[in-house]
């Protein structure tokens, strides 16, 4: 693809576009694009070049006068360290991409470097970018009105952030707001796809988990609550636990508009899992975490979200642990940057 000439394209409105908006600010997923800019049989400068041109197209298809590009440089916010039932991001150790990786972090700290009139690196060295890209969406909404900020990413974990959105490959704009829905949808594959927008998506997430960054959601769900969500023509009062997943996350959740009833649902599963080790709470909580997308800088967002749901939870002592951990590696990650 010739990058060189969609830029050029988009300088002169022929690109899709969205109106243009003074003042508004693409909030872009540069972690993403990176990987999409980096083509091992060209030069790193070559790719880079790519990376920009790539950019100046994303930020006219928004519409947006300025671009934040958001960065994962460090530490992921204290994921790695509170996950005790799979590794977070564990599997994405591939010897054979380690040449693909390398070059992406090139990238990285080249756009990390790289400022401009228009162009405003955020660079993450303690939390991900999906974080900052949230916080940033929240702040520039606050600041400027509902159209001052556009979130960009094909990562589907953003999808339950509120705003306006812009589809990195159609230009479509959209706006999440609240609980909204999931629902299946056509998008070229071939079978239709399970997309979400808003908490509703949270929460699907929280049964059928996240293969991407290998977070396993609920493991299993009774056979109490199959036969309520899922009931056979007749009645099995023996039915057994199957494995969760995306199509009884999707049964479980069926008809629900809010937060609170599907906090609800949500938690009668993992009760009904968890039931015979006494410790649904700290399982529930540590699945929230990683998947929760903060809408503050606060390490225990998603924590104050819960709360008003009724999750009235203290953390337990190998948790408060590992977010010390954390903790001391922030600080170690603050004192190399002052060096």
């Amino acid at each position: 693809m010739d990058y060189a000439a969609l830029g050029a394209q988009a300088a002169n409105g022929e690109a899709q576009a969205a109106s243009f908006y003074k003042g508004r600010v693409l909030q872009a997923d540069a972690d993403f694009f990176a990987y999409e800019c980096a083509f091992l049989d060209e030069t790193v400068n070559e790719n880079f070049q790519k990376l920009k041109n790539h950019l100046e197209v994303k930020r006219r298809m928004a519409g947006a006068e300025f671009l934040n590009v958001h960065l994962t440089m460090g530490l992921k916010g204290g994921r790695e360290q509170i996950a005790t039932v799979k590794g977070y991001q564990e599997h994405r150790s591939d010897p054979t991409r380690d040449e693909l990786k390398i070059r992406v972090r090139e990238l990285r700290t080249m756009l990390a470097n790289y400022k401009t009139d228009t162009i405003t690196p955020i660079v993450n060295l303690t939390q991900e970018a999906d974080d900052s890209l949230t916080q940033y969406q929240v702040r520039q909404r606050i600041c400027g009105g509902e159209d001052s900020s556009v979130l960009m990413s094909g990562d589907k974990d953003l999808w339950m952030v509120e705003g306006l959105h812009c589809d990195p490959k159609t230009g479509r704009m959209y706006r999440v707001f609240g609980y909204g829905n999931c629902e299946y949808r056509d998008v070229g594959n071939k079978e239709p796809k399970l997309v979400g927008e808003g908490t509703s998506w949270f929460w699907h997430q929280m049964l059928m988990g996240d293969t991407a960054d290998n977070i396993p959601g609920l493991p299993k769900i009774s056979g109490r609550l199959l036969n309520e969500y899922l009931p056979t023509a007749k009645y099995n009062a023996n039915r057994t636990s199957q494995a969760c997943g995306e199509a009884k996350a999707v049964a479980v959740l069926d008809g629900v508009n809010n937060d609170k009833e599907a906090f609800r649902r949500v938690y009668e599963c993992y009760t009904d899992y968890y039931r015979d080790t006494n410790n649904t709470a700290e399982m529930f909580f540590e699945q929230a975490f990683l998947l929760w997308m903060r809408r503050t800088e606060n390490t225990l967002d998603v924590l104050n979200f819960l709360k008003m749901l009724g999750f009235n939870y203290a953390l337990t002592e190998n948790q408060k642990k590992a977010l010390t951990r954390y903790e001391a590696l922030c600080k170690l990650q603050a004192e190399r940057e002052e060096i």
